[in-house]
């Protein structure tokens, strides 16, 4: 494949895989990369413009590693969120985060304000 524009340079792409050369057809290796596109596409690009993890400046192996997974929770939790109710297909994590974020401040009033909370009842 030559690219437009760079003269006759041939475009190379290297595929990484455990699978022998011969396991699948130009087809079937194609389809194999743009499905790992597709993954990379939709749940990285929620991390990283989201969630804004590519400006987190924690650098603690473990650290990073807990975050990486709340992070991805919480991306979960919005998409459930996001697919309860057809008026929010367009929302955003943001907007998932401010509807969560005023539940809570709802029950925290909730409790404050009650003369008996069930909540320190069960404590």
């Amino acid at each position: 494949m030559l690219r437009q524009g760079l003269g006759d340079k041939p475009d190379l792409q290297y595929l990484l895989t455990s699978r022998p050369p011969e396991a699948l057809s130009a087809p079937q290796w194609m389809q194999a990369q743009r499905a790992y596109w597709g993954v990379e596409a939709g749940l990285h690009q929620r991390l990283d413009v989201s969630a804004d993890e590519d400006r987190s400046r924690v650098r603690q192996r473990n650290a990073v590693w807990v975050l990486g997974m709340f992070r991805r929770i919480g991306i979960s939790l919005f998409m459930h969120w996001r697919g309860q109710n057809p008026k929010w297909a367009k929302a955003t994590l943001a907007d998932f985060h401010e509807e969560m974020s005023l539940e809570h401040q709802r029950r925290a009033f909730a409790i404050v304000s009650s003369k008996k909370s069930a909540a320190l009842e069960s404590s």
